[in-house]
């Protein structure tokens, strides 16, 4: 079975009706069309006055010989010499005016031109107009259009969205950083530096009803990769009992782990400590256990270093 390419689906196209004034158009064209009509005009003008001129200067060289020969010619053959020069005066007569017609028609169509540009650049401002507000009307419905299809799009941005907040991926990442519809109503683009920077709102980031279910949808599906993450991140590596932290405890203590072990001493025999160390006191000797002899002859030679013996 032969497969279709999606990519040569044929695409409906919508059909817009532009609100714009005929009767505008149609003075436009009629503008330019009487401006193409000058520009002809005046183009052809100069080789129309070159070969005017070359004519009437050999009609009259032809006048100027004819009039030379009635001074040489016989008195019989005068009055037809006369009859050719009257008709060739008249014929240079003719062109005469005609030429200077066709010279004072270049000039009045010159002046003309720039009361014709005038009314043309008018007219082209009335298009504009109409066109921008066409054009404007025409991108709302654009815009319009453009929201109801991409709402699809949205549902499978949202999922995609979702996919990564469970399991990060590369491309799922940078998708979400590159996929950007802006609103057409709304598209704004800044160039700092010459560099361009988009402003625009991305539709595709927009929540809705519709986003929320696709997400709903994708949360189901890894549900069990979810709870299975929940479960391992109570996970700890196991750690031996001897390495494992125990209560502090003072050092010297006969109470909890860490403390003096043997036989805890009866009570008479801890209250004789501090007697013991009440009488060494009273012999000079603050260190309980050493002689007060022995504090003495440290003491004597101590002076005597200090002394100097």
């Amino acid at each position: 079975m032969k497969r279709t390419n999606p990519n040569n689906a044929t695409v409906r196209v919508p059909k817009f009706d532009l609100a714009i004034d005929a009767e505008t158009l149609n003075e436009l064209r009629g503008l330019l069309d009487q401006r193409k009509k000058l520009d002809d005009a005046v183009s052809s003008a100069p080789s129309e006055i070159a070969a005017g001129e070359a004519e009437l200067a050999g009609l009259r060289h032809q006048l100027a010989m004819l009039e030379a020969d009635v001074v040489l010619v016989d008195d019989d053959e005068f009055p037809k010499l006369q009859k050719q020069i009257a008709d060739l005066s008249e014929v240079i007569d003719a062109k005469d005016l005609a030429f200077r017609r066709l010279k004072s028609r270049l000039k009045a169509l010159e002046d003309r031109a720039p009361e014709l540009d005038n009314k043309i650049e008018l007219a082209i401002g009335y298009v504009r107009v109409d066109a921008n507000i066409a054009a404007q009307n025409l991108q709302a419905e654009l815009a319009s259009e453009l929201r109801s299809k991409v709402a699809e799009i949205r549902s499978i941005y949202a999922q995609v969205r979702a996919l990564q907040s469970v399991i990060p991926l590369q491309q799922a990442r940078d998708f979400l950083v590159c996929a950007h519809v802006p609103d057409l109503d709304h598209c704004m683009v800044s160039y700092p530096h010459g560099i361009p920077r988009d402003f625009s709102q991305n539709l595709l980031e927009q929540r809705d009803d519709a986003t929320e279910a696709a997400e709903s949808q994708i949360a189901e599906a890894l549900k069990p990769i979810t709870d299975a993450f929940l479960l391992a991140r109570k996970h700890n590596p196991y750690v031996p009992l001897a390495k494992r932290p125990v209560p502090y405890v003072r050092k010297g203590a006969w109470d909890g782990p860490g403390g003096r072990t043997g036989d805890r001493p009866e009570q008479s025999e801890q209250a004789e400590a501090p007697a013991s160390s009440e009488s060494s006191s009273r012999d000079g000797n603050p260190r309980s256990g050493v002689p007060a002899e022995m504090n003495w002859a440290t003491a004597m030679e101590a002076a005597a270093r200090s002394s100097g013996f």
